[in-house]
């Protein structure tokens, strides 16, 4: 029922393609808890890695807020779209984030945040040889990074890319991210 496109999700740097494969959709009618009236939203369904339905996750076009269901455990946002055998996965905090890494040709992970020791357990299951770190160019994104190094380095080489200050992938061109890909270290 949510399966609509809107000019917001383009404006976002999704393509067709990624809404498709990660069945982004819309909803005009989404009323918030303690709100009176509809708030249109991007829905995100969340799979855990075998495909079954977790939730839906929603996030406000015109506002920053986001609506996770209350009672589910953030999961990794993502990792039913890693293929068998993936050598490399970018994480990253929020789903746009990973979603636009996906329209820049790489698979990516969303954490919700800054990432959790169920998600933490999540991605070491995944099997991958390598994990690189593409958190938001703050300060509460270079603590994650150094944390998830820490946390991962156990399950696979860990790599850190440095996002710009004050941004994050949506604000970069494909260009700027092939490069800090490029130099991660």
């Amino acid at each position: 029922k949510y399966r609509f496109t809107v000019p917001y999700m383009y404006e976002r740097h999704l393509t067709d393609e990624v809404i498709a494969e990660y069945d982004v959709g819309y909803d005009a009618n989404w009323i918030p808890e303690g709100r009176k009236k509809p708030v249109p939203c991007i829905t995100f369904p969340v799979h855990d890695k075998y495909g079954r339905t977790l939730c839906i996750i929603r996030r406000a076009i015109a506002t920053k807020l986001y609506h996770v269901p209350s009672g589910a455990q953030k999961p990794v946002y993502g990792v039913d779209r890693i293929p068998s055998g993936c050598r490399s996965v970018v994480i990253c905090e929020s789903i746009i984030n990973a979603l636009t890494c996906r329209t820049f040709g790489y698979y990516a992970v969303a954490l919700l945040g800054t990432g959790t020791s169920y998600q933490m357990q999540q991605l070491k299951e995944l099997g991958v040889q390598e994990f690189v770190l593409c958190m938001d160019g703050d300060e509460a994104g270079r603590r994650a990074t150094s944390k998830l190094k820490k946390a991962l380095s156990s399950a696979a080489i860990v790599w850190a890319m440095h996002m710009f200050d004050g941004k994050d992938v949506n604000d970069i061109t494909k260009q700027e991210f092939d490069k800090l890909y490029a130099e991660r270290d």
